[in-house]
This record gives structure tokens, C-alpha cells and sequence, in this order.
């Protein structure tokens, strides 16, 4: 289910090079939600921290092969984008994970600590594609204070976005100077 809890392994860290991190499934699956697919979130479990790794690939790959048949294993590589660490979400990762460290998918706790609550700088821009109960709040005074910009191919809704954001700017902020190129 969506509230999976964090203590339900289904795999294990196999490689990590980088922001990169490759997980053995080694659990089965029974539902479409309980499978890592590409776009969900796995956490990896640290001493130290809670890693948040985004799913980009799950393939099989090969083991060896015998006269009848090749044993294969399920790999899902992860790109690093962060860590919980004390309950609080930081961009980055600074205490990398190892061989042998539990994979699972994240929660809806620690989605909702990702994605942030509701407060006086935060302001709700959506809700996650990939569980509609999680709303996505963005930091407005972390935003506007450097340069940003938004990013993709033609049709897949920055206009859209953006009017989102620069709304949510300006409910928060209504005096603020917004230099929009487009």
C-alpha cells in the first residue's frame, strides 16, 4: 500500500558509484504499488540517515548460465537525491550508503517529510503523481532568493507550472518584483 513502513526490506544496496546507487530486489511484489518502478522512491537505510534515492531503471541482469537456462536477479538503479536525517529532508547526500544496506519503498511518512508541510514560507503547488494524498509544497523564500528555472519538452506543462508557482509567489509575497522571460 501507499503507507508501506520503512522497515519492509525488498532489497539490498549491490553498488554505489557517485549519486548512484544500485539495489538487488530480492522481495516479491504484490501489487502494482509495492513494486519499484521508474519514477518512484526508494529509501535506503544508513546508520546515520534515511537516503532518498528516485528509481531510473529496474532491469534483470544476468548471473551466469547453465546447459538449461541463465539465473538472472532484479536490479533498480537509483539516482541519490537526498537523505532524512532527525525527521528533517536535505538535498544531497553526505553519509553514503554501503554494500549490504536494507532498500525499501518510501511511505507516505517519509513522502510527506520529502515533499514538506504546509507553513508560513511553504506554500502547496500540487499533489504527487504517484500517491494524490501527498501535497508538494515549495519553500517561496528559498525560491525566490536565487535564480531558477523551469525546464522541459514542448507540451509537458511549464507554462502551466509556472503561472502554479508565480500565483503562489504572489499570494505569499504580494509585493514582490518578478522578472519573468518566457
Amino acid at each position: 500500500s501507499a503507507a508501506r513502513a520503512m522497515n519492509e526490506a525488498i532489497g539490498r544496496v549491490v553498488a554505489v558509484t557517485g549519486s548512484n546507487a544500485t539495489a538487488e530486489l530480492t522481495a516479491r511484489h504484490t501489487t502494482p504499488a509495492d513494486a519499484p518502478t521508474v519514477g518512484k522512491f526508494m529509501g535506503i537505510t544508513t546508520p546515520k540517515a534515511l537516503i532518498i534515492g528516485l528509481v531510473t531503471e529496474v532491469c534483470e541482469q544476468a548471473l551466469g548460465a547453465t546447459a538449461n537456462r541463465a539465473d538472472f536477479r532484479k536490479v533498480a538503479r537509483l539516482d541519490l537525491i537526498g537523505e532524512i536525517v532527525a525527521g528533517k529532508f536535505s538535498r544531497g547526500v553526505t553519509d553514503y550508503p554501503t554494500i549490504g544496506d536494507s532498500t525499501a519503498m518510501l511511505g507516505e511518512r517519509e513522502l510527506r517529510i520529502v515533499y514538506g508541510r504546509p507553513s508560513g514560507d511553504r506554500a502547496q503547488i500540487g499533489t504527487l503523481q504517484q500517491n494524490p494524498n501527498i501535497a508538494v509544497h515549495m519553500d517561496i523564500d528559498h525560491m525566490v532568493s536565487r535564480h531558477f528555472a523551469i525546464l522541459g519538452a514542448t507540451g509537458v506543462g511549464k507554462s502551466s507550472g509556472v503561472a502554479i508557482i508565480l500565483q503562489k509567489i504572489l499570494e505569499t509575497r504580494p509585493n514582490l518584483r518578478i522578472f519573468l522571460v518566457d
